[in-house]
């Protein structure tokens, strides 16, 4: 993500020096796209690791500690979506190809379907 960020602030200023604007426009143009995109990396650089963990299903799945009420799973092509809500807030967590291996988008699929299944289902109709 960091490197991704530094490119298109690049190519961004590279794009405000090629085009039709006169120098005295370009050039700011050009370093507020370096300035900007250096801003991004710093934030993206200091932004905490974040821990999830979802156990069996009689517990709860937690982000950071913090308990997962309706955990959620969508696909979407190579993009997995991870929607949560907490007592106070929703969340989501994005998971690209490139982030999260086969092997552990697979049990993350898993996990939340394991978690999904209902505990307080009737085993008989009424």
């Amino acid at each position: 993500m960091i490197a991704a960020i530094s490119l298109l602030g690049l190519l961004g200023a590279i794009a405000a020096l090629n085009c039709d604007l006169g120098p005295h426009q370009a050039w700011p143009l050009a370093v507020t796209s370096v300035v900007w995109a250096g801003v991004l990396v710093r934030k993206e650089w200091r932004r905490p690791l974040q821990r999830l963990l979802i156990p069996q299903p009689p517990s709860p799945a937690r982000l950071d500690d913090l308990p997962l009420e309706a955990l959620e799973l969508l696909e979407r092509g190579p993009l997995l979506i991870l929607r949560w809500r907490t007592a106070k807030a929703r969340g989501v967590l994005l998971f690209w190809p490139d982030s999260l291996p086969r092997a552990r988008r697979r049990e993350l699929r898993l996990a939340v379907r394991a978690h999904a299944v209902s505990r307080n289902a009737e085993t008989v109709a009424p």
